[in-house]
C-alpha cells in the first residue's frame, strides 16, 4: 500500500471516529458552472482549475456529462477559474469574489482554437443567487471597514442592512453585555431566536444570545447572514445564522494600523440635557498584520485592539419633593387614603389628616426607616419642574478593552488545508453611582464594576479524498466568565438603616433596593442581578462530507454541542432583597384616580404591596447534549432549475445539574418540591427526550435567462431550550427565595405566618433545608417558583418565501421577495398561580385555596406566532468605486408574548389568554436602510485628473453614509389593576373616543391625546388592547468622508471623519404608557428619553 493510499486510510478513520463528538456550521463556500462551447452545447470532460489569487491555492477539476463542475467547500476568496478542453482555446474568468456560505456560478463558454491561446474576462460585479433558496445578505470587508460604525465599530451595526430585520440595539446592561454585543430581531422572530459565530465555531452568551467576542470590523473578511430556509446544516434557530470569517495571511504580507477617537467636545448635547455634556473620552486603536511563512504553503494573520471607553452620563431622574418626604401631599391632585381605617377590602377608607389639613400624613406615622433612606437621596435641584423629572447629575462609566487574533493556515499535500485561530477579549468596567453609596436609579441602578475574559478557538481541516469527495473536521471552544459586584459589596448598609436580616454574608452585603411606583427606580440600591460569577464552556466539533455525483452535490454529516454553564447569582429580589411600594395599600376601593402620591404615601409608613429576595444555598449549574444529522443535495436538474432539499435531525438532550441535589422543581398541583439525583429521581427531573425532531429543507432557482432569476423555499427549523439558569430548576434549598405579597390590592404583604411584611419586620434568617431520602419536599414553604414543563417540545419556526432576482443596468442588481413564517411552541413566561377571578385578590389564584400560596409558579407556556412581509433589496457591489445597498421592508407580526426584551417574554392577561395576542412587540410596519460608499473619480488610477498637482490635490477622495428610517414600535395603555384585583393580571386603561396623536415632546406637551384614557373603576381589564398603540418612528444618518494619501506604492494613509447622526435629529422612545404615572402621555428625559445627538469621530489608519 502506497504512502496516500495510508494517508486517506487515516484520514478516513480520523472522520469517522469524530462523527460522534461533532458540531458545526458553513465556514466555506462552493463555487460552480457550466462550460459550453459557443453553440451553447455543454463540453463534457473538459479541466476547470480554481485558484485563489492572494493564497495561490489550486484545485481540479473535470466536467460531467452535462458539461457542469462543482468545488464544494472552498475557501472564501478571491478566485480565477479556467476551462480548457483540446480543440479549444482556454476560457479564463478573473476577480471571482467567494463569500463564506455561498454557492457562486461560473459559467464559461470555450471557443474553437488552440489550447494555448486563451480569452479572459473579468466577473461581472452583478453576481445572481442562481443556486440557492436560502434568504440573505452578505457583508464585505469594504463595507465594515469603510461604513461608519458607531458602537465600537461593532460590525453588528450593518445586520440593519438585513431585509426583514429591526434596528439593532444594545440589550442587556453594560456588565452582562460586556462585549457591547447589540441585537436585532429578524422576520418577527425574538432576538433569542439567532445564532452568532466566527468561522462556523459558537460565540453565543447562551441564556442572553449576545454575541460573546466580536471581532475588530478591520480583521473582517466577510459576513454571512442567512434569515429563512437555511440549508439543512444549519440548525438550533429560527431567526438569523450570522457567520464571521477573518482576513487570512496571503503570499504578499499585508497590514493596517489605526485609531479612532471620540470627544465631547465634538457632541452636540442630548435633546433633554439642561446642561453641558459630561466630558467623555473614546479611543479605539489597533493594527493588524498578515503574510506568508512559507510562500503558498504556510500564513499568518493577527490583530489586537484596544478600547478605552470613559463615558460622562447625564440623567434625569424622579425624585420626592421636600413636601412629599415629610408626608405632606396637599397639593396633589391624587387623594391619600389610611389603610388603618375602613374595610379590608379598601373600601370606607378615611383620607390621611393631620392638624386639619387633608392629604397629610402625622409625622408619627411615617417609618424611621423610610426618613433614613430619604436623607440618602438628594432634594430636587431642577426649577420648577414638580414632582416629576425634577433631579438631574452626571455618573461615570469606563470599559477598557483588549483583545487580540491569532489565525494560521496551511496548505498541505494536494489540495487539503489546515486553519487554526485563537481569539481573546478582556474587559474591564466600573459603573459610577449618582447616590454615592446608597446607589439609585440612574443607568439602571448598575452601580457595579466587573471583568469578562473571554476566548474563542478553532482548528479546521479539509481533506481532499479525490476532486468529487472531500471531509471537514473543525474543532472549537466558546468560553467566557463574567464576574461583577455591586460598589457597596462589603458593607451593611442595609442594617445601618435599619432593615433586620438583609446582610447576612457577603453576597448579601449592601443596601436593599427601594422601588416605589411613580419614582425612578429603585430610589436606593442597585440592581437585583448583583453581585454574580458566571462562566460558559460550549465546545464544537465539526464533521461534514461532501460527494459530486453526476449533477447532484450531496452533503451530510453528524453534529453534536456540548453545553457548560455555572453560575452564582440571585436575580428576581436581588440578594439584598427589594421593597415594592404601590398606590393601592393607600388608596380607596372604587374611589378617585390614584397615582404618585399614593406611591410614595404607602413607603412612607412602610406599607408593600411586595417584598422579596433571593439567596443562593447552592450555585446553579447547567450540562448539556445536542445532538444533530442532516443530509441535503444540490440538484442542477438542467441548465436552468436548481433543486435544493434536505433533511435534518435535532436530538436536545434534557440538561442536568453539576451534581445530585442541584436542580428543584416545583409541582403545583402537590405543592412540593422534586430534588434531581435524589431517592428515585432522575438527574433530568424526568423531562422527556424526544427523538422525532426532523425539518425538511426545499428550494428552488430558476434561471429564465442570464438576468432574470426566479426562487422560492420551505424550510422547519427547531430552537434550543431558552434557558437562563436563573429561571430554571434552580429552586428552594437551592435558592431561598423570600416572596412575600398582598392578599389584595389594597391590604400590606404578608409572611406565610401572617406577620405584616415591611422593611421594620426585615427578613427571617436562611436556612437550610433538610432534604428527605426520596428527594421529595412537601409543604413546599411560601416561596415564588420555576415550573419545569416535562412534557416540553422544541419550538419550531416553519418559513416561506418566492423571490424574483433581476440584474439591472450599470451593475446593480433587484431582489424582491415574499417572507413569511409561524412559529410554533414558543416560550412565554406564564405563572400558574395568577389570579383567574377579577376582583377576587388572593382567593382567585388556583394555589390560595388548596395551599394558602400567593407567590407565582413561573412555567414556559408555548403558544406561537405568524409574520408575513415584503423585502425589497437593490445592490451594487463594489466596482467603479460604488458600494451600494438599499433593503426595505413592510411587515406585520402578531403573537402572544408582550415583549422581546432581555429574555422571554411576559403575559399580561389570565383570566381572557386570547387578549395576549397582539402585534408583536419589536413590529415595525415599515422598514428602510441605504448605504453607500463611493470614491471619487480624481487621482492616481482614476479616470479624471490622475496626474500631477490636481491628481494630488483631488485625488483619494471617497464618502460613505448609512440612511435608516423605520415607523415606530407598539405599546399598551396601562392602569392601576388595583381595581381589577386580579395578581399578576394587567389592567389597561379604558377609551372614550380615538387616539390622536399631538407629537408634543417634554414635560410641558403630551405626546398623545391623554384626556381619552380613563382608569378602569371596577374589577375588569379595560377596553383597550395590547400593543394597540403605535410609538414614535425613528430617522438617522451617518456619514463620513476619507481622504486617501499615498506614502509609497504600497503604504498609504487615511485620514477620516465621521459624524454619527448628521443632522442631529432626536430619536424618542415610547412615551409614559401608564396613566398613573404624573407624566403620562409624554416622552421626557426620563421615559423614553431621546438619543440621536451627534457626536464626531476622527481617525487616521495606515494601510500596506
Amino acid at each position: 500500500m502506497n504512502r496516500n493510499k495510508i494517508l486517506n486510510c487515516i484520514a478516513i478513520l480520523l472522520f469517522l471516529s469524530s462523527s460522534i463528538f461533532v458540531f458545526g456550521q458553513a465556514v466555506n463556500a462552493n463555487l460552480l458552472g457550466t462550460v459550453t462551447d459557443q453553440t451553447k452545447a455543454s463540453v463534457p470532460g473538459a479541466t476547470v482549475t480554481i485558484t485563489e489569487v492572494k493564497s495561490g491555492a489550486s484545485k481540479t477539476t473535470q466536467t460531467n456529462a452535462s458539461g457542469n463542475y462543482d468545488f464544494e467547500a472552498i475557501q472564501p476568496g478571491t478566485y480565477e477559474v479556467t476551462a480548457a478542453e483540446q480543440g479549444f482555446k482556454q476560457a479564463k474568468t478573473e476577480n471571482v469574489s467567494v463569500v463564506v456560505n455561498t454557492s457562486v456560478r461560473v459559467d464559461l463558454t470555450l471557443a474553437l482554437g488552440s489550447a494555448t491561446e486563451s480569452v479572459t474576462v473579468s466577473a461581472a460585479p452583478d453576481v445572481l443567487k442562481t443556486d440557492r433558496a436560502d434568504v440573505g445578505i452578505d457583508i464585505s470587508s469594504k463595507q465594515a471597514e469603510d461604513l461608519p460604525l458607531g458602537t465600537n465599530r461593532n460590525f453588528q451595526g450593518l445586520l440593519a442592512l438585513v431585509p426583514g430585520a429591526t434596528k439593532p440595539h444594545f440589550q442587556h446592561s453594560t456588565f452582562f453585555n460586556a462585549a457591547a454585543s447589540l441585537s436585532t430581531e429578524v422576520n418577527g422572530q425574538s432576538r433569542l431566536a439567532n445564532n452568532t459565530e466566527i468561522e462556523g465555531v459558537d460565540d453565543n452568551e447562551r441564556s442572553g444570545l449576545l454575541q460573546v467576542l466580536i471581532p475588530p470590523s478591520e480583521a473582517i473578511q466577510s459576513v454571512s447572514v442567512s434569515t429563512a430556509n437555511y440549508q439543512a446544516e444549519f440548525g438550533r434557530v429560527g431567526g438569523a445564522v450570522t457567520d464571521v470569517i477573518l482576513k487570512s495571511g496571503t503570499n504578499d504580507f499585508h497590514g493596517a494600523a489605526y485609531e479612532f477617537n471620540r470627544v465631547s467636545a465634538l457632541a452636540a448635547e442630548n435633546y433633554f440635557q439642561s446642561g453641558p455634556n459630561p466630558v467623555s473620552t473614546y479611543n479605539y486603536y489597533g493594527g493588524n498584520v498578515g503574510g506568508p511563512i512559507i510562500h503558498d504553503k504556510l500564513f499568518i494573520f493577527g490583530d489586537f485592539l484596544h478600547v478605552s471607553d470613559h463615558q460622562g452620563q447625564f440623567n434625569t431622574l424622579t425624585v420626592p419633593t421636600a413636601a412629599n418626604r415629610a408626608g405632606d401631599f396637599s397639593a396633589s391632585p391624587n387623594k391619600i387614603y389610611d389603610p388603618m381605617t375602613g374595610n379590608a377590602d379598601g373600601t370606607n377608607r378615611s383620607q390621611f389628616s393631620y392638624q386639619g389639613r387633608a392629604n397629610v400624613i402625622d409625622p408619627a406615622r411615617i417609618s424611621p426607616i423610610a426618613n433614613k433612606i430619604l436623607a440618602l437621596v438628594p432634594l430636587p435641584n431642577v426649577p420648577g419642574a414638580g414632582t416629576t423629572n425634577n433631579y438631574t447629575g452626571v455618573t461615570h462609566y469606563t470599559r477598557d478593552t483588549n483583545s487580540f487574533d491569532v489565525k494560521g493556515d496551511e496548505n498541505l499535500r494536494g489540495e487539503d488545508h489546515l486553519s487554526i485561530r485563537y481569539s481573546y477579549q478582556k474587559v474591564n468596567q466600573v459603573q459610577s453611582a449618582l447616590f454615592g453609596m446608597a446607589g439609585g436609579p440612574a443607568q439602571g441602578a448598575t452601580n457595579a464594576r466587573g471583568t469578562q475574559a473571554a476566548y474563542n478557538t478553532a482548528a479546521n481541516y479539509t481533506h481532499v479524498f479525490s476532486p468529487a469527495l472531500l471531509a471537514e473536521l473543525r474543532l472549537g471552544l466558546n468560553h467566557y466568565r463574567n464576574t461583577a459586584r455591586n460598589l457597596d459589596y462589603g458593607t451593611s448598609a442595609s442594617a445601618a438603616v435599619g432593615i433586620p436580616g438583609v446582610n447576612v454574608d457577603a453576597a448579601t452585603s449592601g443596601l436593599a433596593s427601594i422601588d416605589i411606583g411613580g419614582y425612578s427606580s429603585p430610589i436606593v440600591g442597585t440592581s437585583a442581578s448583583y453581585p454574580w460569577d458566571r462562566g460558559e464552556t460550549n465546545i464544537d466539533v465539526v464533521n461534514n462530507w461532501t460527494k459530486v455525483q453526476g449533477n447532484h452535490g450531496l452533503k451530510f454529516g453528524a453534529e453534536v454541542r456540548r453545553v457548560r454553564d455555572d453560575l452564582i447569582q440571585g436575580q428576581v429580589f436581588g440578594q439584598r432583597g427589594n421593597f415594592q411600594y404601590r398606590d393601592g395599600q393607600t388608596a380607596l376601593k372604587n374611589g378617585p384616580k390614584t397615582g404618585q402620591a399614593n406611591d410614595l404615601a404607602s413607603f412612607l409608613i412602610d406599607d408593600p404591596n411586595q417584598v422579596g429576595r433571593d439567596v443562593g444555598v447552592k450555585d446553579a449549574s447547567w450540562r448539556e447534549t445536542q445532538v444533530f444529522a442532516y443530509a441535503q443535495d444540490t440538484w442542477q436538474a438542467s441548465s436552468k432549475l436548481t433543486l435544493n432539499y434536505g433533511l435534518r435531525w435535532e436530538l436536545y438532550v434534557p440538561p442536568t445539574p453539576r451534581q445530585a441535589g442541584d436542580y428543584s422543581n416545583y409541582d403545583p398541583s402537590t405543592n412540593s418540591l422534586i430534588i434531581a439525583g435524589i431517592g428515585k429521581n432522575p438527574m433530568n427531573l424526568g423531562m422527556k427526550t424526544r427523538y422525532t425532531y426532523f425539518a425538511p429543507r426545499l428550494g428552488f432557482a430558476y434561471r429564465m435567462n442570464d438576468k432574470t432569476v426566479v426562487r422560492g423555499g420551505y424550510g422547519m427549523s427547531y430552537e434550543s431550550y431558552p434557558d437562563n439558569l436563573n429561571t430554571y430548576a434552580t429552586n428552594y434549598p437551592l435558592k431561598q427565595n423570600n416572596a412575600f405579597q398582598s392578599l389584595s390590592s389594597y391590604t400590606q404583604a404578608v409572611e406565610p405566618n401572617g406577620t405584616p411584611a415591611s422593611m421594620a419586620a426585615g427578613f427571617p434568617a436562611p436556612l437550610l433545608a433538610a432534604i428527605p431520602a426520596n428527594g421529595i419536599i412537601t409543604n413546599a414553604p411560601q416561596q415564588a417558583y420555576n415550573v419545569i414543563n416535562l412534557n416540553w417540545k422544541a419550538p419550531y419556526v416553519e418559513s416561506w418565501n418566492a423571490a424574483v432576482q433581476r440584474a439591472l443596468p450599470s451593475g446593480f442588481v433587484l431582489d424582491v421577495a415574499y417572507v413569511g413564517n409561524v412559529g410554533v411552541g414558543q416560550a412565554q413566561n406564564y405563572n400558574l398561580n395568577a389570579g383567574l377571578v377579577a376582583g377576587a385578590g388572593a382567593k382567585g389564584q388556583p394555589e390560595y385555596a388548596p395551599f394558602g400560596r400567593t407567590a407565582s409558579s413561573t412555567v414556559f407556556k408555548q403558544t406561537g406566532s405568524n409574520y408575513n412581509s415584503l423585502q425589497v433589496k437593490l445592490e451594487h457591489r463594489y466596482t467603479n468605486g460604488l458600494s451600494a445597498t438599499s433593503a426595505y421592508t413592510y411587515q406585520k407580526g402578531l403573537g402572544f408574548v408582550s415583549s422581546n426584551g432581555s429574555g422571554v417574554g411576559g403575559t399580561n392577561f389570565y383570566i381572557d389568554f386570547s387578549r395576549n395576542y397582539s402585534r408583536l412587540a419589536n413590529d415595525r410596519t415599515h422598514t428602510f436602510v441605504q448605504s453607500a460608499i463611493y470614491e471619487f473619480p480624481f487621482g492616481r488610477g482614476k479616470k479624471w485628473l490622475n496626474s500631477g498637482v490636481a491628481s494630488w490635490i483631488a485625488g483619494g477622495w471617497q464618502v460613505s453614509g448609512v440612511l435608516s428610517l423605520e415607523t415606530g414600535t407598539p405599546f399598551t395603555v396601562t392602569a392601576s389593576s388595583a381595581s381589577l384585583n386580579a395578581p399578576s393580571n394587567t389592567q389597561v386603561a379604558n377609551i372614550n373616543g380615538s387616539f390622536h396623536k399631538l407629537k408634543g415632546i417634554g414635560t410641558s406637551n403630551a405626546w398623545f391625546d391623554t384626556s381619552v384614557f380613563s382608569q378602569p373603576t371596577t374589577a375588569a381589564y379595560g377596553d383597550t388592547g395590547q400593543n394597540a398603540y403605535v410609538g414614535p418612528g425613528f430617522f438617522n444618518l451617518d456619514a463620513s468622508a476619507f481622504r486617501k494619501f499615498p506614502i509609497t506604492e504600497r503604504v498609504n494613509l487615511e485620514l477620516r471623519g465621521e459624524a454619527f447622526s448628521i443632522t442631529n435629529t432626536p430619536q424618542f422612545g415610547n412615551p409614559s404608557n401608564s396613566i398613573t404615572n404624573a407624566d403620562f402621555g409624554h416622552i421626557d428625559g426620563s421615559n423614553g428619553g431621546a438619543t440621536g445627538n451627534r457626536v464626531i469621530e476622527l481617525a487616521g489608519k495606515v494601510t500596506f
